[in-house]
């Protein structure tokens, strides 16, 4: 499905962002990419979605490719056409609109009938945005906020839904519930990309994942298997069996044995 293959990245013509990357997401897959600030998570979904010019970003080698066609000689609205969907960090919604209304702007490509059904859908998912639907959006918590800005990319009827830090900023019970409707999306057969810090919430819906640390991806595995590593642990997860709070080591280059093979 989507497959990105030793893809490098810089913005101004200078600063590398991503080096060498490659990762895929099979259809009806569920995919976490992990690491912290400035790892290049967000640049790998704008290259995705092909809005890296709007940050003075450009790709300079390698290929992303959806069912076989090249991303990169797309623009903005064809990806969204190709239904690759992206629920942007920071939930964007349009916060003078009503929740009725940003779910209209999501569906804003699909037919009536096909519309409603999107949206039905969306208000089984959120019963909350069903009882909000009249209300603008800046009017609402955080938490219903994300769950508008899901809502919106599943009007546009996604086969692969990414979605960029939807923990951002969100209660650990709010963050649960998320979680669990990402993981009810992905069952129903839509592929996701899930960029995340909070680690505990991207390997709890993702079934692969990968590490991104310094514009390389470091580290991947089945996601049940990495939650378990000392590194994750460390890094991410909150743990540190190093006596003295010792930093852990750099996972670049490390080996990963098995885990590559038979993927």
């Amino acid at each position: 499905m989507l497959k990105v293959s030793d893809l490098s990245v810089t913005y101004g013509n200078t600063l590398p962002a991503l080096r060498g990357v490659s990762l895929e997401v099979p259809a009806g897959g569920s995919v976490a990419l992990l690491g912290s600030n400035g790892a290049g998570k967000t640049t790998l979904l704008r290259a995705v979605s092909n809005t890296l010019r709007r940050h003075r970003g450009k790709a300079v080698s390698g290929s992303i490719t959806f069912d076989g066609e090249e991303l990169l000689r797309l623009d903005t609205a064809a990806i969204v056409g190709r239904n690759v969907v992206q629920v942007p960090e920071g939930r964007r919604i349009f916060g003078r609109l009503t929740v009725e209304e940003n779910l209209r702007v999501g569906g804003m490509r699909s037919g009536g009938r096909e519309a409603a059904r999107a949206r039905d859908h969306v208000y089984e998912l959120f019963p909350r945005l069903k009882e909000r639907r009249t209300q603008r959006g800046q009017l609402l918590s955080g938490g219903e906020q994300q769950m508008l800005a899901i809502g919106r990319a599943l009007m546009a009827g996604p086969r692969l839904l990414m979605l960029d830090e939807p923990s951002l900023g969100l209660a650990p019970k709010i963050v649960s519930q998320v979680a669990e409707v990402v993981r009810a999306i992905n069952a129903a057969g839509t592929a996701i990309l899930i960029i995340e810090q909070n680690a505990n919430m991207a390997l709890g819906v993702a079934d692969y994942a990968y590490v991104l640390e310094r514009g390389q991806v470091s580290l991947d595995g089945d996601s049940a298997r990495l939650k378990q590593t000392d590194e994750i642990k460390h890094l991410y997860l909150g743990h540190s069996s190093d006596e003295g709070g010792a930093p852990a080591p750099s996972l670049v280059g490390k080996s990963l044995g098995p885990w590559k093979e038979g993927r």
